[in-house]
């Protein structure tokens, strides 16, 4: 078994599915399993396990028989779907007994969200049962449909494809179209949420795609600072994602909450507005004295990103600062290899 620890964004070892990060950095993990397996627990969309199905994994891949291979392209997928015109997929659904026109569609979709459920609706009410293939399509054409009636107000389906399509853009280093495709989903899934939804694992109920919610937040949240590197607009957004995410999730850990008033702090400093940024994070480290992040963070926005006038030595001290209270957490922030480096910098 590998001892090395995972850097910030790796999976944890503990095997939650989560991220470092987001998960076991600054605790001791008592068990560590070899080989972590995917999210356990994390219960998946039906129409997100067709895309899993649709565009299989390498290591699925290699495991499956060439019967098995032949038998997924007879599948009907999401892409399939999506090539189809919308009278073909009408023409089908009448084929089974089905209207799927837009008159008949459109007040189905009043109180649902998912239009997976219409097509389990239309199922249940099949005079015979169908196949499994026909119940494949029912329910992608549902989804198929929705994305074409009423594009206005995003299915649950159409916000699983722009997590994926943003993960595509972020896989490419095309961080601000990621960045644009994901502020959708924030901005359809937040007004979702339930008041007592104050933690991220609270969410994942709602949040219902191969991905922990609170992995996919932190995903977009440096989509956002890569991107506002070169455009301050989304720094901007960035602070308001932050802010939001500070003000519902309150029941989160220390460390996390640690985590993303440092992000808030960074934010302030990429959108231009340094004096907040730089009061934000001393107000992290004096709620946070024995956690290294908040020192770590200002240091570097003191003297890495500030490319005009970098004040070394304050970024020195801080870094001082926290070795001597000290924090618990120097090993996991590189607090003392950081510091050798702007000591030579000074120098």
């Amino acid at each position: 078994m590998s001892t090395s620890k995972p850097g910030r964004n790796d999976p944890c070892l503990c095997g939650s599915g989560k991220k470092y990060k987001k998960c076991c950095l600054g605790k001791t993990a008592s068990a560590q399993p070899e080989s972590p397996g995917p999210p356990p627990g994390l219960d998946l969309h039906p129409y997100a396990i067709t895309k899993i199905v649709e565009n299989p994994s390498p290591q699925v891949q290699a495991s499956l028989s060439s019967r098995d291979r032949a038998a997924l392209k007879k599948k009907w997928t999401p892409g399939k779907l999506a090539g189809m015109e919308t009278d073909a997929i009408v023409t089908r659904l009448r084929e089974l007994g089905i209207d799927g026109g837009r008159g008949a569609f459109m007040p189905l979709t009043e109180g649902h969200t998912a239009a997976w459920s219409i097509g389990e609706r239309w199922l249940a009410g099949l005079q015979r049962p169908p196949d499994m293939q026909d119940e494949d399509f029912v329910c992608l054409a549902a989804c198929a449909l929705w994305k074409r009636y009423c594009p206005e107000r995003p299915s649950d389906e159409m916000v699983d494809d722009w997590v994926s399509e943003g993960y595509d853009y972020l896989e490419a280093n095309n961080q601000s179209t990621a960045a644009d495709t994901w502020l959708p989903v924030w901005e359809t899934v937040m007004p979702k949420l339930r008041p007592d939804m104050k933690t991220f694992d609270s969410v994942d109920p709602v949040f219902r795609i191969s991905q922990y919610f609170g992995n996919w937040i932190q995903d977009f949240e440096m989509a956002l600072e890569n991107a506002a590197r070169d455009d301050r607009r989304y720094a901007d957004i960035g602070v308001h994602v932050v802010r939001e995410v500070l003000a519902r999730f309150v029941e989160e850990d220390e460390h996390t909450i640690l985590n993303y008033r440092c992000d808030l702090g960074r934010f302030l400093f990429l959108a231009g507005r340094p004096e907040e940024g730089d009061a934000s994070l001393q107000a992290v480290i004096r709620d946070y004295p024995h956690l290294a992040g908040g020192y770590v963070v200002l240091a570097d926005e003191l003297s890495f990103w500030r490319k005009e006038s970098p004040d070394i030595p304050r970024a020195i001290a801080l870094l001082e600062q926290a070795l001597s209270h000290p924090v618990e957490d120097a090993a996991d922030w590189d607090v003392e290899a950081r510091l050798d480096d702007l000591r030579e910098r000074a120098s």
